[in-house]
């Protein structure tokens, strides 16, 4: 079983052409209703990949709400475990997307519905794997602890966060810490990826990630550099790529894969993904995936 903690989101698609250089109204190809979120599309790839997840989030008590339920229902994803704040309205997400498959987006989070610190009730077993988005902070400080306390694996998504005393602990507590691009300069204050890497093992000796999209993946591991590229595809939709990738790999770590094929398998999803439109319902099947990942070149150690 794995855990995957975070914020769900009621995603709101407008397919267009392309992005305007200036403020214009523009004409929708399309409108499309979805449900999203790291740590909540990760659940759904988790399950779509052949392993059992559940989800423990955050829902107002509004018709949005109702209709991520339903599609965790759809999915027999179980949420039990997830608060309802009365009287919020739960986190939604506006976004353009072109038909490059490249996007914009604008979160919106309720004050009332970010300002509930009450934590669900956690059963932390050794049979378990959890992956935390850490923009629910409380409750990723809370995993990632107890995680590290038990021996029990834990994967943290990290992206468009805040450098803090609370982050740093999270990214300390965590097995698997995975960060963006932009989250990882970030962090380090370096401008390279490498120097990255090499900085963050200098000071806790584990394993680092770092997702750069269509350049594909780097890590370090046992003092080691090493790379993933992405395989070339078209590409239809970016969104809920990399939410697929932290699913996909926290899959296939707690299934005891090696890293080198859990990053391989994750990329491989991820790229599979973009290659399609349609939110959670273009996560790919456990083989197709397998089927996808023996056509690219396996990772290189990089010198």
């Amino acid at each position: 079983m794995i855990i995957c903690v975070g914020p769900i989101f009621l995603d709101r698609v407008a397919k267009i052409d392309s992005f305007p250089k200036k403020p214009i109204k523009l004409v929708a190809k399309g409108l499309e209703k979805r449900l999203g979120g790291p740590a909540a599309v990760a659940s759904f790839a988790v399950n779509i990949l052949g392993e059992s997840s559940e989800l423990i989030s955050r829902f107002g008590d509004d018709d949005a709400a109702e209709f991520l339920q339903s599609e965790l229902n759809e999915y027999n994803i179980n949420f039990s475990k997830s608060i309802t704040v009365k009287g919020a309205l739960s986190s939604q997400s506006h976004i353009f997307e072109d038909k490059h498959g490249e996007r914009m987006l604008a979160v919106f989070n309720e004050k009332k519905l970010i300002d509930k610190k009450t934590l669900p009730n956690f059963n932390f077993t050794s049979e378990q794997t959890y992956l935390v988005d850490a923009h629910w902070v409380e409750a990723a400080h809370f995993v990632t602890k107890n995680t590290y306390d038990r021996g029990i694996k834990c994967i943290v998504d990290l992206d468009n966060f805040s450098k803090n005393k609370t982050v740093q602990e999270i990214i300390n507590y965590s097995s698997h810490p995975i960060f963006s691009e932009t989250g990882l300069l970030q962090y380090t204050n370096d401008n390279s990826i490498i120097d990255s890497l090499k900085s963050l093992y200098q000071n806790n000796n584990k394993f680092y990630a770092v997702t750069l999209g269509s350049k594909g993946v780097y890590w370090i591991d046992k003092g080691k550099i090493y790379h993933c590229s992405a395989p070339k595809v078209r590409v239809v939709e970016t969104n809920g790529a990399g939410d697929v990738f932290h699913g996909a790999f926290a899959r296939f770590i707690h299934a005891n894969k090696t890293i080198q094929e859990s990053i391989e398998l994750a990329t491989a999803a991820a790229s599979l993904k973009c290659s399609r439109s349609g939110g959670i319902r273009a996560i790919p099947s456990h083989n197709e995936l397998i089927e996808f990942s023996s056509q690219f070149k396996p990772s290189t150690e990089v010198s």
